[in-house]
């Protein structure tokens, strides 16, 4: 950004200051941080499509089911039992609140995660969380087809997971063929074109109260067919064919006939580590207990959800989906699956594992572009009331200097050593000084807010120029949008790209393995190859380094 639109904007009796003190005026006006009405507006107002761009999705490890027999009936009658489990004692609060390095966490998201849709509107959509109840259904999607599934008894106690596994081999005997109602096609539309398609539909009162099934469920389980393929089934939870999912609901469980399973989940009610923490709870609880016996019983077939969808609606959802196809076919999504070492051995040598991962990315960036551009990470801020993400910055002088001298023919490995510690204590800093408050991205989408809603009356009759200067526009330029998590039950975490020339990288820091996801425009394919190659090169280059100088220290 150039020194002169920054000063511009910082002067005494200027724009800057003109919109801070609006800002700190909201803040008093508020019993919640003023980021957050700012954020769910954000998420709301957005018009594109929320497949791959705004809804992110997670793999789970499976090895350990296969190997104990599960039957898709059996495991996907224990996963929902353990998240309705979570859905009651989040609704009597009574689940476990959070704490990291004695800072307690706002706990506020987990009452939007279950039982939450985002419906769609004209100019800016609107979420709901509906009311809890010890009374409740989920949806089930089989062969596209709904249904709605009971899973608590006239007492609201939760059904028994022999009950809830005879419920879901019900719908699985019953083979119904897919009977062409596509409804669940307008949640991969634009947003506009998604709000004309529910109205239409919503019209009938047949169509309101499948609808209406829909959203009050506490979540969806999407039964699939095999996946060929890891890769495959990466592509089929983030972007599907757009049958068998409802992808404006705060959460899709996708749960292939052999035993993989994925998470798609809409953004605007909570990020990913509330969730995550209840699918991992989940998948230990289910790790701990022996696959014993349960016998099925006969049971009657849930209530198929009915449609009553005119010629014009039918043809409206069959374009749909072939927009949709078009879209998803211009995304390519792959993974690298690097299982040589992971924050066990990394924290051994008293380093940062999410430092060592953001390093070896710009690394890797570096041999494969040639150059250094703006990279996103993602930064919870939940020690603060109702806030949900900072952003960091991982590209720095710092990292550039490691970059550059890493590439060049004949490097000293000392030098790359004294780099990498610098570039890892500016990483750590940052991060740091986003995690207590005092990150700036956030603060300037804020100041950015108050000039849209309450620029004429504070005489700012145009955006700022330090906003349309060239540094500014650069910074904010995602090319690498980046966020991880750390759970061990979490295979793979990714979502689509950003900006068009730009690359969606979600990972995984586990004990022994580092997974990362990405995805990108199907014309940038064979830069991404050689960038997840760099990236594999980059982090075995490190580690050797680094764990060399320990070995001789």
């Amino acid at each position: 950004m150039s020194l002169e639109a920054l000063n511009e904007f910082l002067k005494p009796g200027g724009d800057g200051e003109k919109l801070q003190n609006k800002l700190i005026k909201l803040s008093q006006e508020l019993d919640t941080s003023w980021l957050d009405p700012l954020w769910n507006e954000m998420y709301l107002e957005y018009r594109d499509q929320l497949v791959s761009n705004k809804n992110y999705y997670s793999i789970l490890e499976n090895a350990h089911l296969k190997s104990s027999g599960y039957t898709v009936p059996i495991f996907a009658a224990k996963f929902i039992y353990e998240i309705l489990n979570a859905y009651v004692d989040v609704g009597t609060q009574s689940f476990e609140p959070e704490v990291v390095k004695d800072r307690p966490l706002c706990m506020n998201q987990y009452n939007h995660i279950l039982k939450s849709v985002r419906l769609p509107e004209y100019e800016k959509d609107i979420y709901i969380t509906y009311p809890f109840s010890r009374h409740h259904h989920i949806i089930v999607y089989y062969k596209n087809n709904l249904y709605k599934l009971i899973t608590s008894d006239s007492e609201g106690n939760i059904l028994s997971v022999a009950a809830l596994a005879s419920k879901i081999q019900s719908i699985i005997d019953a083979d119904i063929e897919d009977r062409g109602n596509d409804a669940g096609a307008l949640t991969t539309a634009t947003r506009n074109s998604a709000a004309k398609l529910y109205k239409a539909i919503a019209m009938d009162s047949t169509n309101q109260n499948s609808l209406e099934a829909i959203n009050t469920a506490v979540f969806a389980l999407c039964i699939d067919p095999p996946a060929n393929s890891l890769e495959d089934f990466q592509r089929t939870v983030l972007l599907s064919d757009g049958k068998n999912r409802y992808f404006d609901k705060n959460s899709q469980i996708i749960l292939s006939e052999d035993l993989n399973i994925g998470i798609n989940n809409e953004h605007t009610g909570a990020d990913a580590t509330p969730w995550f923490s209840i699918i991992d709870r989940a998948m230990r609880r289910i790790a701990a207990e022996e696959n014993e016996k349960i016998d099925l019983v006969s049971t009657s077939l849930p209530e198929e959800l009915q449609w009553n969808l005119s010629d014009e609606i039918k043809l409206g959802l069959k374009d749909q989906l072939n927009r949709h196809q078009e879209f998803a076919d211009n995304l390519y999504v792959n993974n690298l699956k690097f299982e040589s070492f992971g924050k066990t051995v990394i924290r051994k040598l008293k380093m940062s594992p999410d430092a060592f991962f953001h390093i070896a990315l710009q690394i890797a960036q570096y041999k494969t572009f040639g150059r250094l551009r703006s990279t996103y990470e993602s930064v919870s801020i939940r020690s603060f009331k109702n806030c949900r993400t900072e952003c960091a910055r991982p590209v720095n002088e710092d990292v550039k200097k490691l970059a550059i001298e890493l590439c060049s023919e004949n490097f000293s490995d000392d030098i790359v050593r004294e780099l990498f510690i610098n570039a890892q204590n500016v990483h750590v800093e940052r991060l740091t000084q986003c995690q207590i408050g005092l990150g700036i991205e956030r603060h300037m989408f804020g100041l950015y807010k108050m000039f849209e809603k309450y620029g004429e009356e504070l005489g700012i009759l145009k955006s700022p120029s330090l906003y349309d200067s060239p540094g500014y526009k650069l910074l904010t330029h995602d090319y690498f949008s980046t966020s991880g998590v750390a759970y061990e039950s979490i295979r793979l975490f990714g979502f689509g790209p950003v900006v068009e020339d730009g690359y969606g990288i979600g990972y995984v820091i586990k004990d022994d393995s580092l997974n990362v996801s990405l995805s990108t425009q199907m014309k940038n394919k064979d830069k991404a190859l050689e960038l997840l190659n760099h990236l594999n090169n980059s982090l075995l280059l490190l580690m050797s380094l680094m764990d060399s100088k320990a070995r001789t220290s």
